[in-house]
């Protein structure tokens, strides 16, 4: 009797193991490699400069090689530098170095509303030599406008019922004298247009370089006075044009067409555009501001602004310039 109750237990004992589940699958094909991102700041405005910091964390012995970029059609991330002298964009300078397996970025976005940030992928190289990648979860940031709070929802005020207004028989009249004037204008343009013209009456205009173009738009921009009149607005919007339109005539590329994120990409990969990075940055950024933000700008910004792509244009002259040919050496000395 007792051997018996023993075969029973071990056969229960066996059946017990057999329906025992296994290690999960998903646990051991987990990535040896995890990436976590981190923002220091949740709500930002349009354009304003903030820090996200990347982290990997391995197996020891594992190398890391991490993007310099990513941006999207409406967000930039861009490496920073990870020296003791490295500051963050809306913090104090850090400490000391950061380690091999974190990473600093500056991140804009230049979009109103609730925006996802360019993915970051990590490249790695464990210590057997394998390789792979990861990236880290999406992070999401809050962009509001410069306007005070409460005042993008400001109650519409109440307006008074239509009031049907006759229209006096002066009215017609200046009408109809003033569509006479337009038609005898008109004909007059006609006649002129059909008068045969003059031999060398009229000279060819030569057509401005790039530079002279520039140069002549930017002195008109500062006699229009913008801001004596408030309108700072239409003053970065004809600068940016200005900029935009020097370099489309002398880099051979559609620049006036492109949004800032895409100009900002283009002069990244172009021959002579990274020199010209930063100066187009920051008149693209205060103009955006200023254009969709509703930003204040200041006389003193926007003069210093001008005199940024007066020096642009300056500078990229003088690159283009072509190198003079070395003079041969001499055939024969004088008798």
């Amino acid at each position: 009797m007792k051997r018996e109750t023993r075969l029973a237990w071990l056969l229960l004992g066996f059946a017990f193991d057999v329906s025992r589940p296994g290690p999960s699958l998903a646990a051991e094909a987990s990535p040896p490699v995890q990436v976590s991102a981190h923002a220091d700041k949740a709500e930002v405005t349009v354009g304003e400069a903030f820090s996200v910091e990347l982290e990997a964390t391995g197996p020891a012995g594992t190398t890391y090689s991490f993007p310099p970029l990513a941006q999207t059609d409406g967000a930039e991330m861009v490496s920073t530098p990870s020296g003791p002298s490295a500051a963050s964009p809306s913090g104090p300078a850090s400490e000391g170095p950061l380690p091999p397996n974190r990473r600093r970025y500056e991140a804009r976005v230049f979009a109103l509303g609730e925006a996802t940030l360019p993915a970051l992928v990590v490249k790695y190289r464990l210590a057997d030599g394998t390789q792979g990648e990861a990236s880290a979860p999406a992070l999401t940031v809050k962009v509001g406008t410069l306007l005070p709070k409460g005042e993008e929802q400001a109650p519409i005020a109440d307006i008074r019922p239509p009031v049907s207004v006759g229209i006096a028989p002066e009215f017609w009249a200046a009408i109809g004298l003033g569509l006479l004037l337009l038609g005898a204008m008109a004909f007059a343009l006609w006649r002129r247009l059909r008068r045969p013209a003059l031999p060398g009456a009229e000279a060819a205009v030569p057509a401005l370089g790039p530079e002279a173009e520039a140069r002549g738009a930017l002195a008109a921009l500062v006699r229009a006075d913008h801001f004596g009149r408030g309108d700072a607005r239409g003053y970065y919007i004809a600068l940016t044009a200005i900029a935009k339109r020097y370099l489309e005539r002398r880099l051979g590329a559609p620049v006036l067409e492109m949004t800032t994120a895409e100009m900002l990409a283009f002069l990244r990969e172009a021959k002579d555009g990274e020199p010209l990075l930063g100066v187009m940055r920051d008149v693209a950024l205060a103009a955006d501001q200023v254009k969709f933000a509703k930003g204040d700008a200041l006389r003193e910004e926007g003069e210093r602004h001008l005199q940024s792509v007066e020096k642009l244009v300056t500078d990229l002259e003088v690159r283009l310039r072509p190198v003079p040919a070395a003079a041969g050496p001499t055939e024969g000395k004088a008798a």
